[in-house]
Parts: C-alpha cells; sequence; structure tokens
C-alpha cells in the first residue's frame, strides 16, 4: 500500500464517524424542534378551544391533537360493568389506533371476566394518557422514538362501543396491526384463545396538565 493511499485510508476513517455524529446531532437537533412546535400548537389548540365554549363539542373527525395521542401512547384503562357484582371492572390494556378507520383495535383472552362482559355489554369508556413514566412505551427503536413524544401533558376519556370482531379476515388484519404496533406482546396478541376488540368512538373528554378540558362527539355532525 502506497503512502498516499495510507493516508487517505486514515483520513477517511478519521473523518466518516465525525461526518456521521455531526449529521446524526442536526437531525435529533430538527427531531426536537418538531417535536417541541407540535407541543406548541397542541397546547395553543386546546387552549383556544377552552376560551370559546360555544366552538364544543367538536365535530369529527378527531382533531388533531387527540390523534397525535392516540398515536404515540399504547396503553388505554378499559372500564366496563360488572352487572351481576354491581360493581364496574378495570383492565389495562394495550391498543393500536388506526386513524383511517379512527378505530381502537385491542385484544383479549377469551377465557377472561373481561371477555364474558363484553359479551353482555357494547359500551365500554378507555382512560388514555401520555405520561412518560409508561415503561411499555420504551421497547424496540420504534417505542423509544414513542417515548420521546410522550409530554407528560394530556389524558383522554373516551366513551364508544366495543365489540368482539367476528370477522375472521378483518379480525386477522386487526390482529396483524396490533401486533406490528406491540411487537414485544404476541402473548397477548396471538393465540386461538385471543379475541380481537374493536372500539368506535363515540364521545371524547381532553384533558391538559392545567385541567383544561375540551369534548368532542361524533353525534355533532360533519366537518
Amino acid at each position: 500500500m502506497s503512502q498516499s493511499t495510507s493516508k487517505a485510508l486514515t483520513a477517511a476513517l478519521f473523518v466518516g464517524p465525525m461526518v456521521y455524529l455531526s449529521w446524526r446531532h442536526r437531525q435529533n437537533q430538527e427531531e426536537r424542534r418538531r417535536h417541541r412546535d407540535e407541543r406548541d400548537a397542541e397546547r395553543a389548540f386546546l387552549s383556544d378551544l377552552v376560551s370559546r365554549p360555544s366552538m364544543q363539542p367538536l365535530r369529527p373527525p378527531l382533531p388533531d391533537i387527540v390523534r397525535r395521542v392516540l398515536g404515540r401512547c399504547r396503553f388505554a384503562y378499559l372500564s366496563t360493568i360488572d352487572v351481576g357484582a354491581a360493581s364496574s371492572h378495570l383492565s389495562l390494556m394495550r391498543f393500536t389506533y388506526l386513524p383511517e378507520e379512527e378505530t381502537i383495535i385491542m385484544s383479549t383472552n377469551v377465557k377472561t371476566k373481561k371477555y364474558d362482559m363484553l359479551e353482555q355489554q357494547s359500551g365500554v369508556a378507555l382512560l388514555i394518557h401520555d405520561f412518560g413514566e409508561q415503561t411499555g412505551e420504551t421497547a424496540g427503536e420504534d417505542g423509544e422514538e414513542n417515548a420521546k413524544k410522550l409530554t407528560g401533558e394530556y389524558s383522554i376519556t373516551l366513551n364508544g362501543t366495543c365489540s368482539v370482531v367476528k370477522d375472521v379476515v378483518l379480525a386477522e388484519e386487526y390482529r396483524a396491526a396490533h401486533l406490528e404496533n406491540n411487537p414485544d406482546y404476541p402473548q397477548f396478541i396471538v393465540g386461538k384463545d385471543i379475541a380481537i376488540l374493536r372500539v368506535d368512538v363515540v364521545t371524547a373528554r381532553i384533558c391538559n396538565i392545567n385541567d383544561e378540558v375540551i369534548k368532542w362527539n361524533v353525534g355533532a355532525g360533519s366537518s
């Protein structure tokens, strides 16, 4: 190897990593700026609506603030009614939001109390928040990306109808999407005793850390 070639190779080995690190630094800065701009837009949107109560409830489709929170979160608390015990039942669930259908997908084992209740009722409530301590958000690169977006600012209460997806083809489509969104938890999604649930949202209440609340209702008309 000639001396000039050796020098060129040494320079490339030194400069290459420096160029990459500089590029990554710029990418991270741009990403942080984009996330900050999104948060500022969300805060301004909610505060503006709170100051104009005549604008509520919001009309379909779901506002961007709700769609973004649903897109960056994975956990929800599912509330059902235990009619026999005259009590409520609460379950921690992993969910997947399908924005093109404005539908929430979940799954559950058919040999559970929750499944028995869902077979007898359709109305449910879901509580979702984007608080950063959701440790399950951090698995894998996509999970780490979503965890960076959690702001700890919003909680959303959704009321809607929950149905067990009986159509086999549709259930498998939803299952695949749900597994892609929660790749580290196949034990809760795949299996002969795992049913797929679909929640169609009817109303939503969005609350921020300042206790400002806006409302959305599917019956308010179409935009």
